[in-house]
Order: structure tokens, then sequence, then C-alpha cells
């Protein structure tokens, strides 16, 4: 059930929920930068081992995906966020 009135307080939160995920959305475009100057290295048994850039670029179009299906579902419940209380 949808309440017609909105709530003040609770479109401010929808709006600074939807402003955190376009920015770590954003904060996603350097590390792709730093990942393709990476340079896949050997270490020897026992060093400290960094993950190869594969990996990591697989790792940060996954957290890209996860960030867009988040913003889809909020988008698509955004009536329903913005009429409900907010709980912390």
């Amino acid at each position: 059930m949808v309440v017609q009135a909105y709530n003040a307080h609770a479109i401010k939160k929808y709006g600074e929920f939807v402003n955190a995920i376009n920015f770590a959305t954003e904060q996603l475009a350097p590390l792709e930068t730093l990942i393709n100057r990476m340079k896949p290295g050997n270490a020897l048994p026992g060093d400290w081992r960094v993950p190869k850039p594969d990996d990591l670029r697989k790792e940060l179009s996954k957290a890209r995906k996860d960030l867009e299906d988040l913003k889809a579902h909020a988008v698509k419940y955004e009536i329903e966020l913005k009429s409900r209380e907010w709980r912390v």
C-alpha cells in the first residue's frame, strides 16, 4: 500500500541514498585506470601478493553491476521509499 502523502524527511533520505549510489559508482573510474596501469608480477612463494589485473577487472565489473542493480531497485521502489518513514 502506497501512502499518498509524501514525507519530506523520507524524500530527503531517498535523495541521499541515490546520491550515495552515484558517488560510489563515480569512485570506480579511477580504479579502472589504476588496474590498467598494473603489470602482472611474479612473486616468489611466501611473498606478499596482489591479485592479478584480470581478477581485479572482474571484481570491478561485478561491483559496477551490483551498484547498477541497487540503483534500479531504488528507482523501481522510489514512490514507496519516499512515502515511508526511514528508520535508522
